[in-house]
């Protein structure tokens, strides 16, 4: 919308639009955060459809590293040489997540369903014909440790002695669902009875609903839900909110709740509007959600604080059923998991490997998701690295005028390979390059249509999750995080979530954590930061009044 029109139009609700959408900047935030403290076990609480479970399940590409005693330190030749240590993959900036234990609570059984298969390990691809001279790399990740995912059914009310102590918990836009009676129980269980190292929760911020109309706009500008409490005069982002919190109401709640369960907090929001408000609205209205890290303090007596969250739960005596189990997914490692061969035999492996597809040069994690190289590592690549250092036909190229890459710019020489045959020959590289099963006038680069690869990258109208493009006759789902829209109708508590049939995984969506990229918070809170502001080519307008898309069917709730 031109911006002279937006001033002189006071009648209707502004387009908002958030990139990424809100919903994955909620999602990398979360993983960022796992990533950053090395969280191994999680409890996603309203986990709806899975779709956090499913990215949580995505195998690490490789171990961290391995142990003295099977990777002892390079031996200097001389007492006086000086050998640097092997380089180690897992001190990059952007760790791997290493879960072993997963878990995910609702109460539908028509979301947990779609939880219950996407966490379900996947089935095994048939294996391709040997083939020298073309890698489509379609097998996947290896999985090198074991991870084992519970789906369960069930209410928050319920205490599960199976999450007890658990070392995460996630609340992603679930607390503003609870009904009034079930609200109460919602601290007492999380960080009374079950005390987490670590609670990560999110909510969206009424504060910013203001930045959908314009400053003098009449009530008539919202197109939101009234509040269904009755208790405020506000108009809500989805029909089943039962409250939105403005910033400072979050913050309270934040404070009280830290000192009355014995936690340290740290809150802030995220969701900043891709185009600046043309009002100026931005620093005071801050992010869409409002997400918080509570960090368990250890001075505090930890059975106290048990015991303290069970008699709060026994006294508010919610009627409710026990949780059921629903599925046990094992995710099983390879069989050659931490039993690595010897580094020659690695090296030769490598070799074979670059001489077969005639190449001099190759990245070194392009070389670890060949299947063999990882299974002859036993999953841990310092071994592939120190196997390339101590080969006399190999040579780590790391480091470029004594500056040190990062690790997705490491190369492998093979030494010498300019005085072999390996490279073909004007008359016969074009067959030599063709692959196996190729069929002439088949494919995807033999049916491109230029005309149709050309696009602006834009995104218009209500179906492309627009803010400002929906209207009381659509589907009555406005809000951020794609959750159930009858969730209100079940009884019970929480909320159940519709984020895409396609999520991403762990490593694609927090390849951006921490200092080096700011995601999602404010400025002033020590590393969550501002999302990077892209271009409108690659700009996606997000659906809602949360400003989320649902991936599935593009509604939001």
């Amino acid at each position: 919308m031109d911006p002279i029109h937006e001033l002189d139009n006071h009648e209707e609700e502004l387009k908002v639009h958030f990139y990424p959408e809100l919903f994955l900047q909620r999602r990398i935030w979360i993983l960022n955060i796992l990533r950053k403290e090395n969280i191994t076990k999680v409890l996603d609480v309203g986990c709806g459809e899975g779709q956090l479970l499913t990215v949580l399940c995505q195998p690490a590409p490789w171990l961290l590293p391995p142990p003295s005693s099977v990777l002892p330190p390079p031996t200097p030749s001389s007492p006086d040489e000086r050998v640097p240590p092997s380089p180690v993959f897992n001190e990059e900036e952007i760790p791997n997540l290493h879960i072993t234990h997963l878990h995910g609570l609702d109460i539908s059984p028509e979301d947990l369903a779609f939880a219950i298969e996407g966490s379900a390990p996947p089935k095994r691809e048939k294996a391709e014909p040997k083939d020298t001279t073309y890698r489509s790399y379609r097998a996947g990740v290896q999985r090198w440790e074991e991870t084992v995912a519970k789906v369960w059914k069930g209410g928050l009310e319920v205490v599960n002695e199976e999450f007890v102590d658990m070392e995460c918990i996630v609340s992603t836009e679930v607390i503003e669902h609870l009904p009034p009676e079930i609200f109460p129980a919602f601290a007492p269980m999380l960080l009374g009875v079950y005390h987490p190292k670590f609670f990560l929760v999110t909510t969206p911020s009424y504060t910013y609903n203001a930045r959908f109309t314009a400053p003098n706009a009449p009530p008539s500008a919202r197109k939101g839900f009234p509040d269904p409490t009755k208790r405020t005069e506000r108009i809500f982002r989805h029909d089943d909110h039962k409250f939105e919190w403005t910033r400072e109401e979050f913050q309270t709640w934040c404070t009280e709740t830290a000192k009355e369960w014995g936690y340290e907090v740290q809150e802030t929001s995220i969701g900043r509007a891709l185009d600046a408000d043309i009002w100026g609205r931005d620093e005071e209205l801050q992010g869409a959600t409002s997400v918080a890290v509570f960090t368990r303090l250890e001075d505090v007596d930890g059975e106290e604080r048990e015991r303290r969250g069970r008699a709060v739960i026994e006294k508010l005596a919610l009627a409710g059923s026990p949780h059921e189990s629903l599925a046990v997914h094992h995710h099983m490692p390879n069989p050659a998991s931490m039993k690595p061969q010897s580094l020659e035999e690695i090296a030769k492996c490598i070799k074979a490997k670059m001489e077969d597809y005639r190449e001099g040069f190759m990245r070194l994690e392009e070389l670890w998701f060949e299947e063999e190289v990882g299974i002859k590592c036993g999953g841990w690549i310092e071994m592939l690295v120190r196997a390339v250092e101590e080969s006399p036909d190999l040579t780590l190229k790391n480091e470029v005028d004594g500056v040190k890459r990062g690790r997705n710019m490491w190369n492998i020489e093979l030494v010498g390979v300019v005085n072999t045959n390996l490279w073909p020959t004007d008359s016969d590289k074009n067959v030599d390059y063709i692959p196996h099963d190729w069929t002439p006038g088949e494919g995807p680069y033999d049916s491109f249509d230029e005309n149709e690869s050309e696009t602006d990258g834009s995104t218009t109208g209500a179906s492309e999750g627009d803010v400002s493009g929906v209207n009381s006759g659509d589907e009555g789902d406005y809000e951020s995080d794609g959750e159930n829209k009858d969730w209100r109708k079940v009884p019970g508590w929480g909320t159940t979530k519709s984020e895409g049939k396609r999520p991403m995984t762990a490593q694609e969506e927090g390849s951006h954590w921490g200092g080096k990229t700011d995601w999602g918070g404010d400025s002033d809170t020590g590393g969550w930061g501002n999302v990077p502001q892209s271009g409108h080519s690659a700009m996606s307008s997000t659906a809602g009044w949360d400003g989320d898309e649902d991936e599935s069917d593009n509604t939001t709730s």
